[in-house]
Order: C-alpha cells, then sequence, then structure tokens
C-alpha cells in the first residue's frame, strides 16, 4: 500500500481497502458488538494474526501500542505528554502542582494485510484538556502504517499525527487561579498526513496482550 494514502486519514484508508471485512468487537473482544471504539479490518476476510498480540514500543516519544490476540488495541502511549489512554475510557492525569489533564479517545481503526504482511493503527484522541501555566485544549489523531517482519519482532514503518489545540492563557500571569478569564492566545495545528516520521517498534520479549496495562 502507498503511505501516501495516509494523508487523507486511516478511516477513508481502511473503507478503500478492496476485501477487507470489518470486525466490531467490544472492548475486552469476548464477542461481536453492534457498536465499539475500535474497529479491527483483516483485507481478504481472515484473521488477525494472534502471534502479533502482545506489546510493541517504539524507538521514539515513548510510543507503545497493546494489541490483543483479535487486533484490538487494549491501549496505547501516545507522544503528547507521554500518555496511556485506553479505548472507551478517560485518562485523568495531573501536573506536579495538581493541574489536572484529561484525554479522551474516539475512533481507534487497526488493518492488516496478510499479503504485504503491512499493519496500521489510528488512534483518535477526541478531547485533549491540558492544564498548565496556560491551558490547551482541543483534539488529536496518530496514524501508524508499516511491515511487519517475517519473524513477527519488528514494526517498521511512518508515524503521522495531527494536532488541533487551542491555547488559552490569563491576562495578567501573576494571576492563573481564576480559568473563567483565560484568553484564547494561539493555535497549536498540524494536519494529519502533513510530514512522517519513520519509527521502528519492537515486540516486548514474551509481551502477553491481555494484561491491560
Amino acid at each position: 500500500m502507498n503511505k501516501i494514502l495516509a494523508l487523507v486519514g486511516c478511516s477513508v484508508l481502511l473503507s478503500a481497502l478492496a476485501g477487507c471485512q470489518k470486525l466490531a468487537v467490544n472492548q475486552n473482544g469476548l464477542r461481536p458488538a453492534a457498536k465499539s471504539s475500535v474497529d479491527v479490518i483483516v483485507k481478504g476476510g481472515g484473521r488477525f494474526p494472534p502471534s502479533l498480540a502482545g506489546t510493541w514500543k517504539a524507538d521514539k516519544w515513548n510510543w507503545e501500542v497493546v494489541f490483543e490476540p483479535n487486533g484490538v488495541i487494549s491501549s496505547v502511549v501516545i507522544p503528547l505528554a507521554s500518555v496511556r489512554v485506553r479505548p472507551g475510557q478517560i485518562t485523568r492525569v495531573y501536573g506536579r502542582k495538581g493541574e489536572p489533564g484529561i484525554f479522551e479517545p474516539g475512533n481507534i481503526e487497526v488493518c492488516f494485510d496478510p499479503q504485504d504482511n503491512e499493519l496500521s493503527a489510528y488512534i483518535k484522541i477526541k478531547r485533549v484538556y491540558m492544564d498548565m501555566t496556560s491551558i490547551a485544549e482541543g483534539s488529536c489523531e496518530y496514524f501508524v502504517i508499516g511491515n511487519v517482519s517475517e519473524d513477527g519482532k519488528i514494526w517498521q514503518g511512518d508515524a503521522f499525527n495531527s494536532l488541533d489545540l487551542a491555547v488559552l492563557a490569563p491576562p495578567d500571569p501573576n494571576h492563573t487561579a481564576d480559568k473563567s478569564k483565560f484568553k484564547k492566545i494561539g493555535d497549536l495545528r498540524s494536519v494529519l498526513g502533513q510530514e512522517a516520521e519513520e519509527l521502528i517498534f519492537t515486540k516486548v520479549p514474551d509481551g502477553n496482550a491481555g494484561i491491560n496495562k
């Protein structure tokens, strides 16, 4: 698959894969569900290889992805603040002074092409809120696509990300307690697929899926 397709986002990409079978699975992967926070697609309608289940860690930015035997992502550590998020759950984090942060995942999609041994993952964080000296709030997206080595230990490919965050700050930097007076001072924005970064994921030895770290 040409990685330039990542420019249109994983949702469009996965829908365009001819012969893919979309499996609606619940978060625990126990039974098919009509609605789900995770979609798994296997080109040609086969099964997701259970051998790919486990914890995969990248060589940069604290990236980590945990796959279940059916292909569901049970947790992922994203580069933004190195936060671990789980499908269908809100992750709350706190700064050094107790400042609150919220990361709420949206759609998560996985696709595997057995012919090319190509694995891709799309992660949408539909709500981001980080309270520091200033406040950043909005959303972000991540898309990783690449080939898995024949021995199933290396997943090497390209990572794309997008940010859509508004930055708010107090009119007086000496008075930050009243958040209602914060005003927008700028945006942090990037487009999914605008720039790729090469990543090398390595499967953790004896890494087990199902632990929901």
